[in-house]
C-alpha cells in the first residue's frame, strides 16, 4: 500500500470529507495546495504540541487526535517514522470505521 491508496482507502469511507497524508516536517505527500499546505502544517504542530503535553503528564504514547468542530472531525494519526494521515469528516461519519481503518493502515506500513 503506498500513501496515495491510502488516502483512497479512508476517502471511500461514507462521511469522510477528505484526508491528506504529510511528512512530520508539515509538508503534504501527494496534492499539495494552499489548503493542504496550512491543514498539513498546522496539524503537525499541534501534534507535536499534544505529543508534548501527554509527556509532560506521564499519560502514555500518544495514539490518536480527534478534534471535534461544529462541522464535523479531524482525526489524526501517526504512521510510518515520519507521516501522519489527517482525516476530515462530516459529523454523521462513523468514528468507528475511521479508526479501524487506520489501526489497519499503521498495521500495513509496520510490515
Amino acid at each position: 500500500m503506498n500513501f496515495e491508496n491510502v488516502i483512497i482507502e479512508i476517502n471511500r469511507i461514507n462521511g469522510v470529507k477528505d484526508s491528506v497524508v504529510a511528512g512530520l516536517d508539515g509538508i503534504p505527500v501527494g496534492k499539495v495546495n494552499k489548503e493542504t499546505s496550512i491543514l498539513s502544517a498546522s496539524t503537525v504542530a499541534a501534534l507535536g504540541a499534544i505529543k508534548e503535553l501527554t509527556k509532560t503528564v506521564r499519560y502514555g504514547a500518544l495514539e490518536q487526535l480527534i478534534v471535534e468542530t461544529d462541522f464535523g472531525k479531524i482525526i489524526i494519526e501517526e504512521f510510518t517514522s515520519n507521516h501522519v494521515i489527517i482525516v476530515l469528516t462530516e459529523n454523521s461519519v462513523n468514528i468507528g470505521m475511521i479508526r479501524v481503518m487506520l489501526k489497519k493502515i499503521v498495521k500495513n506500513f509496520a510490515n
